[in-house]
């Protein structure tokens, strides 16, 4: 994720050409989705909500940690850091002479990686930081955070998880062709500028995350839930070696392989013209190569567990316990099956934790829920002890639970009232941007059919009692991890130490001659729309002759 501290060509104009955008709303769709794909592959997901003058926008790419090679691992995500540091146009003040002295950083840095003495590597990091410090000179610092918050961008942002990568800007409606302009020249090519500096941010992140009981407890669970997948094997911020290893040959290697148009989606959601929004993708990224082919992710098979599995985790926070099993792929109905379960265990008023543990204070905290992923997923529950409890007094209650639910002692209403509870929360939530962007770039990733995804309510609102108890005795049983995260040192800690690094002086008054340019283009005004309050409400009356009024939508 990009960190709190702000890191934050040519200009010809083609053709616009005629575009026939699928809406998806005649297959289904209560919220009107349109999609168009590119012919060099580009995914555009589209949703219109005139509610505020704003676009919430996500660009995402279909690669993640579990594309990470197993000798770089959290190479994902200090890309994504990378990818604020400009191009040869965005944040270059000298392309020629920079571009020399990274080419020789690079090559120091293979040198670093491949070194095993101590003092010879510390001699190359010498080297690496005097250059990087000659290379600075020409670098016009944080470009890329002054041109969108130029654009009056909010919540400029990027994360990676273990197959996504999402760069994240809310910006005014009136300002998608620079927005387009501006993204369509920084996914051209990836610029390893100033890398060791924020080298040592990502230091400082994998050093936080060894202190965070939360993470290990995290990555003990996908470690034994999933032992031969990179769900498992690999962890998004990576090891301490390879972090002190980066190739940055292996980083051009991944983005020239999976920022490519046919691995990634442009996700729109606010107000904005469609067929105008297309028409503007394929002016902007219309030109942008294709892989051919794809690799395929292919990851070792991973078998079912057996057996209990019991892991104990150390550190400084409270006590607490994390169940999790097995489920399957989002291209099965299981992750639907378990949501729905979760759900009926723990939704903070009437679940069967909620009555039967949280309300008569059995636990001191307790809830359910599932981890959805491509490949595979979870079912997870976590209990916190009262005082003087026991994890195992917690695991107890827990699975106990559980039981309930395979034993079909839960009353039949609780189905319906739980799906009412997903339908309501679901149309609550996409009454906001963010939400339908989210939705959209989960489908994409996980390579679900939109309207197969927006209608899995639907779909759960036919599973019977029978169904959900014969699911729950199939999956349900002595085949779980048990995660007891208990007070105490944790040796296996280890904090990765930052290398010497020169402080960079960089001069923040020039800009590039690509930024002074992109300053100059005009956007369209936004028009203002006032409210008519005759034709936004309707005046009615109750049959008491009470008056009820209500917003038209």
């Amino acid at each position: 994720m990009k960190p709190n501290t702000s890191h934050l060509t040519n200009f010809e104009i083609v053709e616009n050409p005629v575009f026939s955008p699928k809406n998806i709303s005649e297959l289904g769709d209560p919220l009107s989705i349109v999609e168009h794909t590119l012919n060099n592959g580009l995914k555009i997901f589209m949703s219109v909500n005139p509610d505020e003058p704003r676009i919430f926008t996500q660009i995402v790419v279909r690669a993640g940690s579990k594309q990470d090679p197993a000798d770089s691992t959290g190479l994902a995500h200090y890309l994504e850091h990378m990818m604020f540091k400009g191009t040869s146009q965005i944040g270059s003040l000298n392309w020629e002479k920079e571009s020399g002295l990274l080419a020789q950083i690079a090559e120091l840095y293979e040198q670093h990686s491949q070194e095993t003495d101590p003092s010879a590597r510390k001699a190359l990091y010498a080297q690496i930081d005097a250059l990087s410090g000659e290379a600075a000179q020409y670098v016009a610092a944080n470009e890329y955070d002054k041109l969108i918050s130029a654009l009056g961008a909010r919540s400029t942002n990027a994360y990676t998880s273990s197959e996504q990568t999402v760069f994240i800007n809310d910006i005014p409606s009136n300002e998608l062709e620079k927005w387009l302009f501006l993204e369509s020249e920084r996914f051209k090519m990836l610029v390893l500028r100033l890398f060791h500096t924020e080298l040592e941010t990502v230091y400082e992140e994998f050093n936080i995350s060894q202190d965070n009981d939360g993470r290990k407890v995290y990555n003990a669970m996908m470690n034994a839930l999933f032992p031969t997948h990179p769900y498992g094997t690999q962890t998004v911020i990576g090891t301490g070696d390879d972090l002190k290893n980066p190739s940055h040959h292996s980083i051009q290697r991944y983005f020239n392989t999976y920022y490519v148009p046919n691995n990634m989606a442009i996700i729109l959601a606010g107000d904005f013209n469609p067929s105008e929004a297309i028409t503007l993708c394929e002016q902007y990224f219309g030109s942008f190569k294709p892989a051919k082919p794809l690799p395929p992710f292919v990851a070792p098979p991973q078998y079912p567990l057996q057996k209990i599995d019991k892991i104990e985790v150390f550190g400084h926070q409270a006590e607490s316990l994390q169940l999790a099993w097995q489920i399957d792929s989002a291209h099965t109905d299981e992750q639907e099956i378990a949501s729905l379960i979760s759900v009926m265990l723990y939704n903070q008023q009437a679940g069967l934790i909620d009555i039967d543990l949280i309300q008569k204070q059995q636990v001191l905290e307790a809830h359910a829920g599932i981890m959805s992923l491509a490949e595979y997923g979870a079912f997870v529950i976590y209990g916190k002890p009262r005082a003087g409890q026991s994890l195992e007094d917690v695991e107890k209650l827990l699975t106990e639970q559980v039981n309930r639910i395979k034993k079909g002692d839960f009353p039949e209403w609780l189905i319906e009232a739980v799906v009412t509870d997903f339908r309501y929360s679901q149309t609550k939530s996409l009454e906001n941007n963010q939400s339908r962007a989210a939705l959209l770039t989960d489908a994409f990733v996980k390579n679900l059919n939109w309207v197969t995804y927006i209608q899995r309510i639907e779909r759960m609102k036919k599973l019977t009692k029978a169904q959900i108890v014969a699911f729950a005795n199939k999956k349900f049983g002595e085949n779980y991890v048990a995660i007891y995260k208990k007070q105490g040192n944790d040796p296996s800690v280890k904090h990765v130490e930052k290398p010497q690094i020169t402080p960079i002086n960089l001069d923040r008054s020039h800009e590039s001659a690509f930024a002074q340019q992109f300053k100059k283009l005009e956007s369209p005004s936004l028009k203002p729309v006032f409210i008519d309050f005759e034709q936004s409400i309707q005046f009615s009356q109750l049959t008491n002759g009470l008056p009820f009024d209500y917003l038209k939508i």
